[in-house]
């Protein structure tokens, strides 16, 4: 869905408004926003799981399964990569 574009006297206000704000008043005005974003984002992911947990059930236990695994080789790589070894071994079962 696109947003629908904003008449040009509440564009005025918010660039007036913005023009107004100090650096804590941005900060906090981005970080709100990037919480919604992250809200936002869980909500579909958590409703695009619940989807296919209904059509395919064990969806969801198998993607936490392999979101698990993925986070471990993905540290396991990172603690390699610290320690100047490029070589990674299989995550372990």
């Amino acid at each position: 869905m696109s947003e629908q574009p904003k008449p040009p006297c509440e564009q005025q206000e918010i660039l007036e408004s913005l023009s107004t704000m100090d650096i804590e008043q941005w900060i906090e005005m981005l970080q709100r926003a990037d919480r919604s974003f992250y809200n936002m984002m869980a909500l579909e992911v958590w409703s695009i799981a619940k989807t296919m947990d209904t059509l395919l059930p064990g969806f969801w236990s198998q993607f936490m399964h392999n979101r698990q695994v993925a986070l471990k080789k993905f540290l396991e790589e990172k603690q390699a990569q610290r320690n100047g070894n490029s070589e990674v071994t299989a995550p372990q079962k």
